[in-house]
């Protein structure tokens, strides 16, 4: 090849290499329109739609209101009611993330091990993760009714007073914390199970060499080896306990005495039994809001944990 072919073919290929970027540009334009449009239809759309009905009293029964500012989310600043449901809601999330989180760290440590039947354990306790909420609210309602329910019926028999697991106020609400521990646990289980069996073996077998018991093996490489996973999960868990609703209104129905209200409920009940539209997203936006900053704050406790681990 000659000095002045190798020269041409120097000042051609930037131009080249440009056009190769720009028809890729135009390819990944292509490719990503379809998306955009259906986030934008699907998503985007219903998120400014929802911020514009919650500043409005629009009734969808009759058709009538219209915008009235901040008024919906001032009422919510005094509604008696949606503190009190905001309350259980408050409640449920402080009693439910941490025994989730806890319970299926235990049982996901436990069957990592090499135990006999372990496969038969994980899919009894992954099993009703997969069941619908009506009829996980079924069969709890079986299991707690105060009359003939077969948790009553074992309490008699071992000589203890029957309890009135739906009717109490006191005891609704652990009454649906049981029933979401029992449903739920298995995602936990399974997520942090997965965790534990990336983690190293070689780094378990040194810590025994150098003499670190059962506890300091459990702190020193477990705990760290799945720091981020185990972050993840309690950050789902909040979200979810948060949007708590299904179990609540088909086991309880918020009772007894509103005991187990909570703010899906409410939104419910103002949006499609009330049709106050406007205030019941003015529901859903605090929701969201509080959600987000929940979220956050857990974000920046991880982030510092694991600096200082």
């Amino acid at each position: 090849m000659s000095v002045a072919t190798t020269r041409i073919s120097a000042r051609t290929r930037p131009k080249v290499e440009t056009v190769k970027g720009r028809t890729r540009g135009r390819a990944a334009i292509l490719f990503l329109t379809p998306f955009a449009v259906l986030y934008l239809l699907l998503w985007a759309v219903p998120i400014v739609s929802g911020l514009f009905l919650s500043t409005t009293d629009v009734n969808v029964a009759d058709g009538t209101g219209g915008f009235v500012g901040l008024d919906n989310y001032l009422g919510l600043a005094r509604d008696s009611d949606f503190r009190a449901a905001f309350g259980h809601t408050l409640l449920f999330v402080v009693l439910n993330v941490p025994i989730l989180i806890a319970v299926g760290l235990i049982l996901a440590l436990v069957l990592n091990r090499d135990l006999s039947g372990r496969n038969i354990l994980r899919a009894a306790f992954v099993s009703p993760y997969l069941l619908p909420g009506a009829a996980v609210a079924l069969i709890w309602n079986l299991v707690l009714n105060p009359v003939n329910g077969s948790l009553n019926t074992v309490l008699e028999k071992f000589g203890l007073p029957a309890q009135q697991w739906l009717t109490e106020p006191g005891q609704a609400m652990g009454a649906v914390v049981l029933l979401t521990l029992w449903w739920r646990v298995g995602f936990p289980l399974l997520i942090l199970l997965a965790a534990l069996q990336d983690i190293p073996k070689p780094l378990y077998e040194a810590a025994r060499i150098d003499g670190a018991s059962a506890w300091q093996q459990f702190r020193y490489v477990t705990l760290p080896g799945i720091a981020p996973v185990l972050g993840l999960v309690i950050l789902l868990r909040l979200i979810d306990s948060f949007k708590v609703f299904e179990q609540v209104y088909l086991l309880t129905a918020g009772g007894p005495s509103g005991s187990t209200r909570v703010v899906l409920q409410m939104l419910y009940e103002t949006g499609f039994r009330d049709f106050r539209t406007g205030y019941a997203a003015a529901i859903g936006w605090v929701l969201a809001l509080v959600i987000l900053l929940v979220a956050i704050v857990q974000q920046i406790l991880t982030r510092r944990a694991a600096s200082h681990g």
